[in-house]
Formats: structure tokens, C-alpha cells, sequence
């Protein structure tokens, strides 16, 4: 069985001129249509039909056949048929042979990929059909002109799911029995459609069309590896799911060896594919799946396992990396914990945090001269119940400020629950228990003043303008810097070292010093700015970071 591959590509355009020659992501547009029909498992012949001398250059560099076509066939008004019709008959006669199918390859569907091509023809052979036209999902509430009035195109409004099926043609391909390709037709009688996906199925007529292509060419594949459980919180998924909505639009992947069943949850709420797997098998998934970019967000990284990941050509993005394999990562980013003199590729600050979305929804706060509400959140598992030491000194900070309100959230590990709500009840006072919150800035818009651990709450605490108080709940947690020495935050020191009366006194001089927590609160608001551009910093980084190493990587080769 011959196949013959025709690739027409007329030299003029209205819409976007010259266009099959123009770059589109840095190659001619023909380019991809060559691709196609080269990789192709079943294809014999290609021939390049054009009135264009730049193109048929072009496409002398490639293993092709070149019909210098005829000018009668390259007016604006002359359909494909007759040049199709054309070319197949130069083959013809030039070669002395008869093909059996013919495939029309158009240069302006620049997303067809070769192993989609492969499967339309195997589909037209297996099916024996004369005529196969590539279609995709156009199905919507239509109108249509009558005798001079608009009207529905269809019988009743309903959903898109629930309305007939409806194909709009596409020009990535159309496959024919050589039998019916004539000067004006190219279909026979068995003629069946082929269903693109959306992103395969892009034509290009317009520059808006040419936009969308070039956007969609440079779509990558963005695999996320992260873990979430009791032990280390939910942080680590909440900040990958920020950071996978900014990139919406990518291939989107999750890969995870050590996350419990509310964390797999989260992630497939939010509509995202999860791969779970072992941590031996790691690195075989990863091979599988062939990501553009590898994004590890689990801490501590070994320099073999980065070193993997760049061998298999993936460009390696980590998150709060102290560990080895941090110095071999392209890039690295650490709001928490800084460090001295970092490497130019490693970005250490407040400027790198990843705020959750629900945060852009809320202003910070006014400031009152009169504070009202505390704000108690020691993190999701609270290892040292600070909540239940900051609660003690409640009855005394009601008797000397203004504070008549507190607010309390723990987290999904907080094991103290009973003892929290022991000392609840022997309290007065307008006191409110939040446990798994999934709308933190609407609590936090109502707090004066903010008592939390050295953890990401920080950042979230100062986007929302609240003077803040801080204690560390580790060794790891006294190394975040901007904690202990930015002016709207108190630092009190690690846990251990912090009695009852460092506590109380500090809220109580924030509290009852209008002027020391007017400072504090215009210190977090000028940070707050900063904070809130932190993911577009993040996203713009990653993006101009991986395609500068791509295109290094590319001219090396």
C-alpha cells in the first residue's frame, strides 16, 4: 500500500502574510506539517506544492518532493481540490507509480502531532473508508441567519453536555482513496470524521489564531512532586495547588509517595491528576511521564535524586530545599529560611512567597485605635500547645486592653483539643475555636493583633496588614529571618525559652502602645505589598529561568 503525504503551502495570505513561512515558536510554520509527515510510520511520499520560491527552499532541506506549482493554481480563489489533484499526478508521472492513499497535510494546523497522524490513517485503513476529515467538539447554542431575521440553531437551551453533538472541520489533515481525489472533489462515498482534541484541532487563519498556536506550542508539561499528611501539614499541597492555578493551562500533574487520603482529596477537588506511587519508584514514574519541568516541594532533597531528574532533561524547580540537592536544582526558592551570599539561582525572602488565592479576595485591615480582637494560629499540628499557654493569659488581657474578642484556629493535627477546650470553659469572654480552616484571610480580617508560630501563617499574617507577635516552635523555625527582624513583628524567641509572662506582656504592650503598634501595623502593610506580587515574581521566574536554560540547551546541541 503507497501513501502519498501532499503538504500545500501558496506563498500568499490575506490574513497573515506570508504566512507558511513565517516563524511561529522560532520555525516556519510549514515546519510542523514537514514534521508530521516524516515521523509518520505510513507515510512513503511527501511532495511540497507551492508558487513560492522561499518555501520550496525551505523545504529542499528536508527528504521531500517539491512541485514548483503551476500559476493558475495559486490565485486566492482556487480551492485545494484542483492542487491537490495536481500534485498527486506529478508523483504520479514522475515516479511511475500509483499511490492508494492520499493525505493532505495543511501547514496551518501546527499542533497535529505525528502519533495522532498515525492514528487517523491506521483508523481510515482498518475502516476502509474513502474519505476521513478531521473535526473537533464545536458543540454550543447557535444562531443563524433566515430570510433575513436571526434565530436559534436549536430546539431548547440547555446545557453544552446535554445538546446534540455538533463537529466544525478542521485543516490538519484529510485522507483519501486515491480513486476519489479529482480536480474538484476529494471525498468518496464512506466518509467518517476523526475527532481532535481542542488543542490539536487549532487552525490558523487569523493573528489571533497565530497568538493562541504560539501560546499553545509552548504549553509544558509541569509535573509537581509533594507529599501531605498529619505529620507535616497540608503547607505543602495548599502551595503547589496556588502555584498549579497560576499555570493553569499547562499539562498539570501531581506526583505523591506519602500523602493521606484528605491530601489526595484536596488535590483531585481541585481537579488536578494525582500519581501516587513509592519513593523507590520515584524516579521510574518520573521517567514515564517526561515533564518539562519538575517542581519538588518536600523539603530536604539528596543531591543523587536531582541529579536524576536533570539527566532525564528535566529543568528542576525546588521549594524550601536546606538539603543537599539544593545546589544542584536550576532553581530555588526558600521564603522561609535564608542564607547568606545564596547562589544567583537560589531566591531566598519574603518577595518568594506563594500566598493562597483566597488572599487576593481580601484588603489588609484598617487600622483601629482601639484593638479589639486577637488572633491565636500556631500552625497546623502546634507541637508545643502554645494555643492552650496564649489562652491561659486570656482572663488578664481582658482586665488590662481592649482585646474582648479572640479567635482561635488549629489545625488537622492538633492533638490538644481536649485540653483546649477544658481551659474554654472555665473562660469568660467572646471566645471563637475554628479547627481545618478553608478561609483564613475572612478570619484574619478581623484581628487587631496576631500571636502565631514561625511558619508560613507569618506571611499570610502580614498581607493582611496585623501587627504580629512570633514564637518559634523548633530549632528549623528560628532560622526564619524575617520573623525575627521585621519592625511589624515581635519575635519572642523559640518555645522553649518563652515563659507565660514573656506572652502576656507582649501582647499587652501592643495592645495598650498606640503608637508601637501603629508602627507595627504601617511596617506590614509597606511589606504586604511586596508579599502580594510574591506568586507573579515566583511564576515569571520559573517561566524566564527555564526557557533561558531551553534555549541554552537547544544551541549547545
Amino acid at each position: 500500500m503507497e501513501i502519498l503525504a501532499v503538504i500545500p503551502a501558496r506563498g500568499g495570505s490575506k490574513g497573515i502574510p506570508r504566512k507558511n513561512i513565517r516563524l511561529l515558536n522560532g520555525k516556519p510554520l510549514i515546519y510542523y506539517q514537514l514534521k508530521n509527515a516524516l515521523k509518520s510510520k505510513y507515510i512513503d511520499d511527501i511532495v511540497v506544492t507551492s508558487d513560492d520560491e522561499d518555501i520550496l527552499d525551505y523545504a529542499s532541506n528536508y527528504d521531500v518532493y517539491l512541485r514548483k506549482r503551476p500559476s493558475e493554481l495559486a490565485k486566492d480563489d482556487v480551492t485545494l481540490d484542483p492542487v491537490i489533484y495536481d500534485a498527486v499526478n506529478y508523483m504520479e508521472n514522475m515516479l511511475m507509480k500509483k499511490y492508494d492513499i492520499v493525505v493532505t497535510l495543511q501547514p496551518t494546523s501546527p499542533l497535529l502531532r505525528p502519533e495522532t497522524l498515525d492514528k487517523a490513517i491506521r483508523y481510515f485503513i482498518e475502516n476502509d473508508l474513502d474519505t476521513l476529515v478531521p473535526v473537533v467538539d464545536a458543540t454550543h447554542l447557535y444562531w443563524r441567519e433566515v430570510n433575513g431575521k436571526i434565530v436559534p440553531d436549536f430546539k431548547e437551551r440547555l446545557n453544552r453536555q446535554y445538546l446534540p453533538k455538533k463537529y466544525k472541520e478542521t485543516g490538519a489533515f484529510l485522507i483519501s482513496k486515491r480513486e476519489f481525489i479529482r480536480e474538484n472533489s476529494r471525498f468518496g462515498k464512506k466518509v467518517d470524521i476523526f475527532i481532535l482534541d481542542e488543542i490539536e484541532g487549532v487552525d490558523i487563519d487569523t493573528p489571533l489564531d497565530w497568538l493562541i498556536a504560539d501560546t499553545l506550542l509552548k504549553r509544558l508539561t509541569i509535573l509537581f512532586v509533594v507529599n501531605g499528611n498529619e505529620k507535616i501539614g497540608m503547607g505543602h499541597i495548599y502551595r503547589t495547588i496556588t502555584l498549579a492555578d497560576r499555570l493553569m493551562g499547562h499539562n498539570i500533574l501531581f506526583l505523591t509517595w506519602d500523602s493521606d487520603e484528605k491530601a489526595l482529596k484536596l488535590l483531585k477537588d481541585h481537579n488536578y491528576k494525582v500519581i501516587s506511587t513509592s519513593k523507590e519508584n520515584l524516579l521510574d514514574v518520573i521517567s514515564d511521564i517526561k515533564p518539562n519541568v519538575v517542581i519538588n516541594d518536600i523539603l530536604d532533597t539528596e543531591t543523587e535524586y536531582i541529579k536524576k531528574l536533570k539527566k532525564l532533561g528535566c529543568f528542576v524547580v525546588n521549594f524550601e530545599d536546606l538539603g543537599e540537592g539544593a545546589d544542584e536544582a536550576h532553581l530555588v526558592f526558600n521564603a522561609l529560611y535564608e542564607k547568606t551570599n545564596p547562589k544567583p539561582t537560589h531566591k531566598f525572602g519574603y518577595e518568594y512567597e506563594c500566598l493562597n488565592e483566597k488572599f487576593y479576595l481580601y484588603p489588609p485591615i484598617e487600622f483601629r485605635e482601639n484593638p479589639e480582637t486577637l488572633f491565636i494560629c500556631f500552625g497546623g499540628v502546634d507541637q508545643n500547645n502554645l494555643t492552650c499557654r496564649v489562652l491561659s493569659t486570656v482572663p488578664d488581657l481582658i482586665k488590662e486592653t481592649t482585646i474582648d474578642k479572640i479567635i482561635v484556629v488549629v489545625g488537622p493535627g492538633y492533638r490538644y483539643k481536649e485540653e483546649l477546650d477544658r481551659i474554654i470553659a472555665n473562660l469568660e469572654g467572646n471566645i471563637k475555636v475554628y479547627q481545618n480552616v478553608r478561609n483564613m484571610p475572612k478570619l484574619m480580617k478581623e484581628a487587631d493583633i496576631a500571636i502565631t508560630s514561625n511558619g508560613r501563617t507569618i506571611y499570610e499574617l502580614t498581607a493582611m496588614g496585623i501587627p504580629t507577635i512570633s514564637i518559634a516552635q523548633n530549632d528549623r523555625e528560628t532560622l526564619h529571618l524575617f520573623a525575627r527582624y521585621h519592625p511589624g513583628i515581635r519575635y519572642l524567641g523559640i518555645a522553649c525559652t518563652v515563659s507565660d509572662r514573656d506572652i502576656i506582656e507582649a501582647i499587652k504592650e501592643i495592645a495598650n502602645n498606640q503608637d508601637l503598634r501603629k508602627k507595627m501595623y504601617l511596617a506590614q502593610i509597606k511589606a504586604s505589598k511586596i508579599i502580594r506580587q510574591g506568586i507573579e515574581r515566583v511564576i515569571n521566574e520559573i517561566m524566564a529561568s527555564y526557557w533561558r536554560w531551553r534555549n541554552e540547551k537547544d544551541q549547545n546541541w
